[in-house]
């Protein structure tokens, strides 16, 4: 007897490994994803412009990461002490200008120079409910700035459509075997209304199937449906019953891992959260004989691992093995 629906996730057409460069983008759910794999010590750039929630303002960011945008003075507004990007997050935001600024071209600058070289880019569209400034247009975030100075309406699906078909050859003229990979985040924005969501989501996934029906290198991988179909619960969510809790975002991270990573990557991320978690262990007597011993066999670990893969860095874990004896 079965008490869910199972989804049938294919099998990926690329498997990552430890190698790969991987440009993550989008919602939430992006950031959820994206630190799972930061984790577990893949090269991944997870939201240049911090969490973006719709889809337009997701490739408006990709086009300034294409052509290295910098940002300037007459691109920021100041609002409640702070400077601010209405095209960015709320992390990027600052009470001194030059640092805002800052902030904003050295991420754009360093993942300019990454997206050449990227194996999967990763976008996971949340809402087509947009608000467009009464002065600089569609925004990707209001910043909490007067509603009056805003209006919201719902994308539509030939605009986003049209943007990613403009977007995604562009970035196969610097990268013609780039994989993209795109998801709907399973949070609900229940504050738009429950039936403008289910309008909102359904535009997300009707951009997609035109998008992946166009073209070879984009496919989609299912963690909407994962979450509201197959865990289909409030069990699965946080008080608020919008977001996913922790079991929820661990549930679907395996069935992602199980789709794009072979049996070694598997075995290997297994190997370095053994090193994290031996890492944070706070030890009763940092000078004792036993955990002296402990430390030793955990920098030989990790000496014989960064042998196999140079690439990875394990200085943060090294450092943290002794740093309780200060």
């Amino acid at each position: 007897m079965n008490f869910s629906t199972p989804v049938v996730i294919p099998a990926a057409n690329k498997l990552i490994n430890h190698h790969d460069s991987l440009l993550i983008l989008g919602s939430c759910f992006a950031e959820n994803i994206g630190e799972k794999l930061t984790s577990h010590k893949f090269n991944a750039n997870v939201n240049p412009f911090g969490i973006i929630y719709n889809p337009v303002s997701i490739a408006k960011s990709l086009n300034h990461i294409f052509n290295e945008y910098n940002f300037k003075e007459d691109d920021l507004l100041f609002f409640n002490d702070k400077w601010l990007s209405l095209q960015h997050h709320g992390s990027f935001s600052n009470s001194n200008q030059t640092v805002c600024l800052n902030n904003i071209n050295n991420s754009i600058k360093s993942v300019h120079s990454q997206l050449k070289q990227t194996t999967y880019l990763f976008i996971t569209f949340g809402s087509a409910w947009v608000y467009e400034h009464e002065k600089h247009g569609l925004v990707a975030n209001c910043h909490k700035i007067p509603a009056t100075q805003f209006s919201k309406r719902l994308l539509k699906v030939d605009e986003i459509v049209a943007a990613y078909k403009t977007l995604i050859n562009t970035i196969k003229s610097i990268n013609p075997t780039i994989h993209i990979v795109f998801t709907v985040s399973p949070v609900r924005h229940t504050k738009d209304g429950l039936w403008e969501n289910n309008l909102s989501k359904a535009v997300l996934h009707l951009s997609i199937k035109e998008l992946i029906e166009n073209f070879d290198n984009c496919t989609y991988f299912p963690a909407y449906e994962i979450v509201m179909d197959e865990l289909r619960d409030y069990r699965f969510f946080n008080d608020d019953l919008v977001h996913p809790t922790h079991l929820a975002v661990n549930y679907v991270w395996e069935k992602f891992a199980m789709s794009y990573f072979s049996k070694e990557t598997i075995a290997l991320m297994s190997n370095i959260q053994k090193i994290k978690q031996a890492a944070t262990h706070k030890p009763f007597d940092f000078n004792s004989e036993k955990h002296q011993q402990f430390i030793k066999n955990q920098l030989t670990i990790i000496q014989e691992l960064t042998t196999q893969f140079p690439h990875l860095n394990f200085e943060e874990e090294k450092e943290l093995l002794t740093m309780w004896n200060v």
